[in-house]
Order: structure tokens, then C-alpha cells, then sequence
């Protein structure tokens, strides 16, 4: 019992941070549908209703990978069933948060480039969900026996 509440306790963090992420989420989608921030703009192109999306919608991928980042520490110190799959929470995590940040950067960037240079983020941006992907693809295949063991029911049977 007295271990079960201090597992729950190492994981309270995790409110803290999804609180953070909804709450910049929503902002940013408020903001930037005022009319006050989509007609006050910068330069030609970029308007303070791009700017505030970007800095919201920038914070919450932040945060998102930070959270797994610390999930994954979390759970290698707390260990158990989980710790199967914990080399799978930052591939994955890298993962979403690059094929998201392409249209959060696009935001701020786009009004700045011309159609060369949009080609160049967009192949920087494939490269690199790429290689996430290719991280998350090598996590699995290398270390798939734990995992196997715990979808197949294997390790208790041991």
C-alpha cells in the first residue's frame, strides 16, 4: 500500500505538465482568432495572431517532449512492467513532436521564404521525421524481447 502511494506520488507531476500543455493550447487558439491579433501585424505577411500560435502551440510540443523525457527517467527508476517499454517514450515522443513542429514553425518562417527555401524546411523537416521514425523503428528492434514477453504474458510464466 505504502508503495503503491509513493509510485502515484512520482507521477503527480504529470497533471502539472498536461495542465500547462491544455491550458497553452487553448490560449494560443483563443489569441490567435482574436481580431485584435490577426489585424496587427509585423511586417506585410506576419501577424501577431502567427506569432502567439507559434509561441503557444511551440510551448506544448516543449513540453510534451519534456514530459516524456521525464516519464522515461521515471519510469527506469521506478522499473517494473514498464521499464519494457521505456526506450520507446522518447522515439515516439521525438517523433510527434517534429512532424507537429513543422506547422508551428511554417507559422513564423513562411511569410519570411520564398519557394526555394520552403522546399529546403520541408526536405529538413522529412529528414528528420525520418530519422525519428528510424529511432523509434531500431528501439523496437533491438530491444523487442521485453516487450514481446509482456504482450505475450512470457515473463510471468518464467
Amino acid at each position: 500500500m505504502a508503495e503503491d502511494k509513493k509510485a502515484y506520488a512520482e507521477w503527480t507531476w504529470v497533471g502539472r505538465y498536461l495542465a500547462v500543455i491544455a491550458l497553452s493550447l487553448i490560449l494560443a487558439a483563443i489569441l490567435g482568432n482574436m481580431s485584435l491579433f490577426e489585424k496587427t501585424y509585423l511586417t506585410k505577411r506576419l501577424n501577431a495572431a502567427h506569432i502567439v500560435e507559434f509561441l503557444g502551440f511551440g510551448a506544448s510540443l516543449v513540453l510534451g517532449w519534456l514530459l516524456a523525457q521525464r516519464a522515461t527517467l521515471v519510469v527506469r527508476k521506478q522499473g517494473g512492467k514498464a521499464q519494457a517499454a521505456v526506450h520507446l517514450i522518447l522515439p515516439l515522443a521525438s517523433l510527434i513532436v517534429t512532424a507537429l513542429a513543422y506547422s508551428v514553425v511554417l507559422l513564423v518562417v513562411k511569410p519570411f521564404l520564398g519557394a526555394i527555401m520552403i522546399k529546403v524546411i520541408n526536405w529538413f523537416f522529412i529528414l528528420v521525421i525520418v530519422a525519428c521514425a528510424a529511432w523509434l523503428v531500431m528501439a523496437v528492434f533491438d530491444k523487442s524481447a521485453p516487450i514481446t514477453d509482456l504482450l505475450t504474458g512470457e515473463s510471468g510464466r518464467k
